[in-house]
């Protein structure tokens, strides 16, 4: 019964079977499982707020202004606002690029609130307290606040104890404007009044460092309750400036953990165990399980740790040579090619290492390729954690459902290609050369267009994959030669999406809905279909 899963009547390999049995039982056990461990879905603000975070702002508009009939408070009104002033921009974006004023866009996705509505909400629907604070930050967005309004926030800011949200909203309006270490003061003031908001304390501690007021953020973490408010990757960049490696070990390891839990974790896992399983079938673990299973298990536990050189170099980036994201188009690619491509390039290089004596007295080019793409499985489990916590689904589920393969693919080509240089330098320098240049670049045009939803997003990050496909493949090709016996390596392929899908839909169906998760996907699921085509006919071919 399970082999005509497989294997049709006439002997040909099965493709679409297996691959719909695999997505309807994970969809039936993720769901099943939600229900069982009474998984509800995810509350009306976080709603709104994945929304916000994935574009679609007249969405959780709709839900904002249910919001804040229901139960009004300023940490709803200040995403509403947000989310409005994003719309705005949005849809001024769309239309400079069409040159139209008839935006399709708005028209499937719905309106949003006009500006004379929101003033009159913001004057009367709210508690005395909260439309201040609204109404004040509307006129920072219109750039029209009235004296009145600046005078009793002002004072509020200042009281003995100061009321909530005065410092914070004086924070930004002053960061706007650039006046930073204004903006640092108003923050530690919010952030030390009131601990529920003491991300406020980080967020002054990284202005003063961003302006290099080293000595004032040492003399501030002197205060033992500074201390306390400051967040694991604030003190870890501190001490990474202070050259106290321990301290930034320690830090950089207490950030990290505080990851390992929630949806994130149950997604990286279950994504991670559908793509080793291609994996295993890709390496014929079933040869010699006795060195293979160790050697797998040990490559994915270096890509988790991978991620340690990566952030210690995130730090070094930001706080030494100030290579950061900035907007500029030209400067943002060279940012994430030589930025982001090869800081995690090198750091997933850095922990295949330790495996090059042991893939050199007991492996062959099939360990070393598949060791290689298990380090970047390794790393992309991790990562997934994080694109999970980011909350913009529009881009992280698209990152889900394709980032293990990328890593997966560009370590293990890269890994074989440091191999090859390592054995003989001479003959494999310029090859190695290539091929660095070669993942770095396409590593780093990934994450740049994904950042970038103005110059495609998602989609022309998708054709990354028109790139990386055929040379991983053909690495398959000159490693692995002879089949062996079992499900083939495209039907585990097919299976891994398969499963990968399911499980993003379980999660995005939870966060925002059944038919806003499958609109979310829709980007995601081109570089699916990329990978799908290319495997078929590359792996059928071989």
């Amino acid at each position: 019964m399970l082999k005509r899963l497989f294997v049709s009547r006439s002997g040909h390999e099965r493709l679409l079977v297996p691959a719909l049995a695999a997505f309807i039982v994970t969809l039936a056990v993720g769901f099943a499982i939600g229900s069982y461990a009474s998984l509800h879905a995810s509350s009306e603000e976080e709603r709104a707020s994945s929304l916000t975070a994935s574009g679609k702002f007249a969405a959780a508009e709709a839900i904002y202004v249910q919001l804040l009939h229901e139960r009004p408070n300023m940490a709803i009104v200040l995403a509403f606002l947000d989310n409005h002033a994003r719309a705005i921009t949005d849809r001024i974006r769309r239309r400079l690029q069409s040159q139209s004023f008839d935006d399709p866009m708005q028209k499937s996705e719905g309106a949003i609130l006009d500006e004379e509505a929101i003033d009159a909400m913001l004057a009367h629907d709210l508690p005395p307290d909260v439309s201040l604070l609204g109404r004040f930050w509307r006129g920072v967005e219109k750039d029209a606040v009235s004296r009145a309004v600046r005078d009793q926030v002002l004072a509020g800011a200042k009281r003995e104890p100061p009321l909530p949200w005065h410092n914070h909203l004086l924070g930004r309006e002053a960061e706007q404007s650039g006046a930073l270490l204004d903006a640092a003061g108003y923050y530690e003031r919010e952030g030390m009044t009131f601990p529920e908001r003491a991300s406020d304390v980080d967020g002054a501690l990284n202005l003063w460092m961003n302006v290099d007021a080293w000595d004032h953020v040492r003399g501030r973490l002197q205060d033992a309750r500074v201390w306390a408010a400051a967040g694991n990757l604030t003190k870890y960049r501190f001490a990474v400036h202070e050259r106290d490696w321990k301290a930034a070990v320690w830090e950089l390891t207490l950030s990290w953990k505080k990851r390992w839990h929630g949806a994130g974790l149950w997604m990286s896992a279950v994504s991670a165990l559908a793509w080793a399983f291609m994996c295993a079938r890709l390496g014929k673990l079933g040869e010699r399980p006795k060195f293979r299973i160790p050697l797998y298990v040990v490559a994915f536990g270096l890509g988790v740790a991978s991620v340690i050189p990566t952030m210690f170099l995130i730090a070094v980036e930001e706080s030494r040579l100030k290579l950061i994201e900035t907007g500029d188009v030209v400067r943002d690619m060279l940012f994430y090619v030589f930025g982001v491509g090869l800081r995690e390039e090198a750091s997933k290089a850095l922990l295949f290492l330790p495996l090059v004596p042991i893939l050199r007295r007991w492996g062959d080019k099939l360990d070393v390729l598949v060791a290689g793409a298990m380090v970047g499985l390794g790393f992309a489990a991790e990562e997934n954690i994080d694109y999970v916590a980011q909350g913009a689904l529009h881009s992280g589920l698209a990152r889900f459902l394709t980032a293990n393969f990328l890593h997966m693919a560009m370590t293990g080509i890269f890994a074989t290609a440091l191999y090859e240089f390592l054995s003989d330098r001479e003959r494999y320098a310029a090859h190695f050369l290539r091929v660095s240049l070669f993942v770095v670049g396409l590593h780093g045009a990934y994450d740049f267009f994904l950042s970038h939803e103005e110059l495609g997003g998602s989609y022309f990050a998708m054709t990354v994959f028109l790139f990386l496909t055929k040379p991983f493949l053909d690495a398959v090709d000159a490693a692995r030669r002879r089949a062996d016996k079992g499900i083939s390596v495209l039907q585990a392929f097919v299976l891994a999406i398969a499963v990968v899908t399911g499980v993003t839909f379980v999660y995005a169906t939870h966060a925002v809905g059944p038919q806003q998760a499958a609109l979310m996907m829709t980007q995601g699921l081109v570089g699916v279909a990329i990978l799908l085509f290319f495997f078929v006919r590359s792996l059928r071919a071989m």
